[in-house]
């Protein structure tokens, strides 16, 4: 599998211990040397404390699904194909329902029958779309996730939009032969 973006990494002989253990990871994760890590590998700084920031995140208070809605959100939001690739399979493990995530890829308003997934969708959504929260949108994922799951959730979309816009930036391509995951409508930053 070969790594397309503007920036590559370095060679993995010429990688520090850090560097290393980032890219060991990515293959374990991913079963490949792909990905934004791929680009940030450059910066060893910044991909260890990336990588820092996203383990404490996987392991935050909430479910997986809400960590995985949260994830495939920003995605789309930024048109973020990579990211919804490595993404999408997760959340519906995590047991994201099929027809929201469709809803999701396709921009149009998802429902849930779950009221955790539906306040951190509305919660989301009002953060991406209108860069603000009304007082019950927030109380609603207030309730849900508590103080810290909101916290957690708030920082989970940003570290993820950051994700995006280092995809995106960088061109971090799909795997060869992996189709974008919009069909015929490539949004607002396709990858050649």
């Amino acid at each position: 599998m070969t790594f397309k973006a503007r920036i590559q990494p370095p060679p993995v002989e010429e990688l520090n211990e850090v560097q290393r253990k980032v890219y060991d990871a990515t293959i374990k994760v991913l079963g490949a040397p792909i990905g934004p890590r791929m680009v940030l590998l450059k910066h060893p700084a910044i991909v260890q404390k990336w990588s820092e920031l996203a383990a404490v995140l996987k392991a935050a208070s909430y479910p997986a699904s809400v960590r995985e809605l949260i994830i495939l959100l920003a995605a789309r939001h930024w048109d973020a194909e990579f990211e919804w690739y490595a993404h999408e399979p997760n959340a519906v493990k995590a047991g994201v329902p099929r027809d929201a995530i469709e809803a999701i890829r396709n921009r149009r308003p998802a429902q849930f029958a779950d009221a955790q997934l539906t306040a951190v969708y509305n919660y989301v959504t009002s953060l991406l779309d209108k860069h603000e929260v009304d007082d019950a949108t927030y109380d609603a994922a207030r309730e849900q996730l508590g103080e810290q799951g909101l916290i957690e959730a708030t920082v989970l979309l940003g570290h993820y939009s950051n994700v995006a816009l280092t995809l995106i930036a960088h061109r971090v391509a799909l795997p060869d032969g992996e189709p974008s995951p919009w069909g015929s409508d490539p949004g607002r930053s396709p990858t050649p």
